[in-house]
């Protein structure tokens, strides 16, 4: 739930709607919310075990009954968990929340595909919606005024 909310930049009411239905084995479809348009992205092996979504969701596609939600739990439920994953991953208590896996797949996408791509992948119709996603953290400026300044970057 967490690695899919991850990799396609889903707020938790959309992770926690995916059904079988949405996942044809190679591709989701992924029904965004909050006037977003619907969007098709494929679902990604990894060498790396945790980080390798196909082969779980197909799995759990197997086990769910089609007209049921692949993650039956709820936001509470789904915070909770971040909350215990962060922490044991040694997040920072600002990011212990659900939404903060769409902002760090943004932050990503935009560092390495450009701002156009990741626009499309979050399935946002305005490019205000995606340029939120750019706005740097205290830590990325700090670093940033580090080096343009002269001093040590501890990156």
């Amino acid at each position: 739930m967490i690695l899919v909310a991850y990799t396609h930049g889903l707020r938790a009411s959309e992770v926690l709607e995916l059904t079988p239905a949405q996942l044809d084995g190679e591709f989701l479809l992924v029904e965004r919310l909050k006037g977003s348009e619907r969007t098709t992205q494929p679902i990604f092996d990894n060498p790396e075990p945790l980080l390798s979504e196909r082969q779980a969701l197909i799995d759990l596609v197997r086990r769910t009954p089609g007209n049921q939600k692949l993650f039956p739990v709820s936001r509470k439920t789904f915070w909770r968990r971040m909350q215990r994953y962060g922490r044991a991953a040694g997040l920072p208590a600002h990011k212990l929340h659900p939404h903060a896996l769409k902002h760090s797949c943004a932050r990503q996408l935009i560092d390495s595909a450009g701002i156009h791509r990741t626009q499309a992948w979050l399935g946002h119709k305005s490019m205000a919606s995606t340029g939120k996603y750019l706005k740097a953290s205290d830590e990325e400026v700090a670093a940033a005024a580090r080096r343009a300044l002269g001093g040590v970057d501890s990156d």
